[in-house]
């Protein structure tokens, strides 16, 4: 089966690239080629920018493929353009890699069916997914464009190259405090990047996906100081989980949770019946095996990681009065 991924040298794409190579599918990638790739086996590795047309034409518009997984666009005018230089008659499905972010704010379980809008804990970012989504389905509804769109929730495991998990693994190692947001009790999920692949791969096998959405996830509910216990369980080193109130962070001028915390301190939960009952690969790697895999990961690799928007870690431990 001859696949093609829109990505392949950040976090998501090369981890699906590297599991299907595993499988042994015919994998070609396409990137901007700014990043140096850490596998082996593709067929093609057509460097491009995907925001121009003449880039995408010349290295895709004489190939064709059963599967084209869309791992790198973000907006609509991204899935535009590629859509309309690719040859779609041989082309068995489309899988776009979406976001819970495009869901309006609850704190309840969110099925598929739950309305989407521009959320403004997520900003543009889930507002884009939203208008890429309904572009696809028009698509499908048209031209029977065979589609499946995937929401994950957070994604977390090796190779992640946002300062998240890594953050709290570097913290713990330097036996540093950890101030996580408290007051809103929010609570999420978390889906490990092992998990996610095969949620992918599983599409193509799977006929009754064509045209449908899912929501993907572990359905295990995390709060933040259940997420840090966990971390430090499994580094099996403990540091104090300072909890930084809406008051406290007025105080010290701390104008968003973002400025301490590698998460946005809201609840997003999602239901996931749809993948169950249409018989999909069911994530099972719970959030302790997940951090166990990241952690030796990290401690491999050692990945140097930063976060630009965390400039006030220190000043919200200082607001509190141990």
């Amino acid at each position: 089966m001859n696949v093609l991924v829109m990505g392949g040298t950040e976090f998501v794409s090369s981890s699906l690239v590297k599991y299907l190579l595993s499988k042994e599918y015919t994998v070609d990638i396409f990137t901007r080629g700014k990043r140096p790739i850490k596998y082996i086996g593709i067929r093609n590795y057509f460097k491009g920018d995907r925001n121009s047309k003449n880039d995408l034409k010349k290295c895709l518009g004489s190939m064709i493929y059963d599967v084209i997984y869309d791992i790198s666009a973000y907006t609509k005018e991204d899935i535009e353009k590629l859509v309309s230089v690719i040859d779609k008659r041989d082309l068995k499905r489309y899988v776009f890699c979406s976001s819970g972010a495009v869901y309006s704010p609850s704190l309840e379980m969110i099925s598929e069916n739950f309305p989407t809008a521009q959320n403004a804990n997520w900003g543009t970012y889930g507002l884009n997914k939203k208008l890429a989504e309904h572009y696809l389905f028009n698509l499908y509804e048209k031209e029977k464009f065979p589609i499946t769109i995937f929401r994950p929730t957070y994604i977390y495991g090796e190779g992640n190259n946002l300062y998240r998990e890594a953050y709290l693994f570097e913290r713990i190692l330097k036996g540093k405090d950890i101030p996580i947001p408290f007051g809103n009790n929010s609570k999420n999920q978390f889906i490990h990047i092992d998990d996610l692949v095969r949620v992918f791969e599983c599409a193509l096998l799977n006929q009754k996906s064509i045209g449908k959405v899912y929501n993907v996830t572990n359905p295990e509910i995390i709060g933040w100081e259940d997420l840090v216990n966990e971390a430090m369980d499994v580094i099996g080193s403990k540091v104090e989980i300072v909890k930084v109130k809406s008051i406290d962070m007025q105080n010290y001028k701390i104008d968003h949770v973002r400025r301490f915390f590698p998460f946005r301190d809201v609840t997003s939960l999602l239901n996931i019946d749809n993948l169950i009952n249409d018989e999909l690969y069911t994530p099972k790697i719970d959030l302790k095996e997940g951090l166990i895999k990241a952690y030796n990961w990290y401690e491999h690799v050692k990945p140097e990681l930063k976060d630009e928007s965390m400039t006030m870690v220190e000043i919200a431990l200082s607001s509190i009065n141990k």
